[in-house]
């Protein structure tokens, strides 16, 4: 018993080190972020909600902005909120899978949420809460590949945007301008082939009295 005693004297000491030294180095340190990044936004009637400000989402925050339209981003990585804060961008750090979030961030209010997370669980999510707050909201969401679209345009998306799909048709419309074939028609044979593939997509879309066409939400947004 003494002996046993006096190894756990030494030995929690140590163990307790190891395990101090395994958390700094398994969770990386999570940056300061100043109050208001964290408080509730105000809110903007008519704004865009941009759920997750990646390279992605800060894209779409760019084109929204060069046209005029002003736009909300929320995001769940400290680090990146952080980022955008410091250009100036309106990013607020939270889980925008939560229908609290969403609430906080005027999605009564809102004419559209842009999801572009590369998550697709967390896409699937944040799809679901926003439906449950607003049937008719232009919701558009990116998709990891084409059963993601089908399950997105299931729950309710206005549109899926496949991450395949779409990088195969830049391909194709790259390819066939450098090979020298008319701008105009390589665009033209892109938008059919992009509305083929949106017409497939949506047959997986449930008929609802309560959620409008993917036409009819869009007309919306150019108002």
């Amino acid at each position: 018993m003494l002996i046993a005693a006096t190894i756990s004297i030494f030995t929690v000491p140590l163990m307790a080190l190891i395990a101090d030294r395994l958390v700094k180095r398994v969770a990386p340190a999570i940056p300061d972020l100043p109050p208001e990044a964290l408080e509730a936004p105000s809110a903007t009637s008519g704004q865009v909600l941009i759920v997750g400000f990646g390279r992605v989402g800060r894209l779409v925050g760019e084109m929204l902005t060069e046209h005029g339209q002003a736009f909300l981003a929320i995001d769940a990585n400290a680090t990146t909120v952080a980022k955008g804060r410091a250009e100036g961008a309106n990013v607020f750090y939270g889980d925008a899978g939560r229908t609290e979030m969403l609430e906080r961030c005027g999605i009564d209010t809102a004419r559209a949420v842009v999801v572009t997370m590369d998550a697709p669980i967390k896409v699937d999510e944040v799809v679901v809460a926003t439906r449950s707050l607003r049937p008719d909201l232009i919701l558009i969401a990116r998709a990891r590949d084409h059963k993601h679209a089908a399950r997105l345009y299931a729950l309710g998306v206005t549109d899926a945007v496949p991450e395949t799909t779409e990088a195969s048709l830049q391909l194709a419309e790259n390819t066939l301008v450098d090979l020298g074939v008319p701008m105009g028609l390589v665009l033209a044979s892109i938008h059919e082939r992009r509305d083929a593939f949106r017409r497939i997509f949506q047959e997986a879309m449930p008929d609802s009295d309560g959620v409008r066409s993917p036409r009819a939400l869009r007309s919306t947004l150019r108002r």
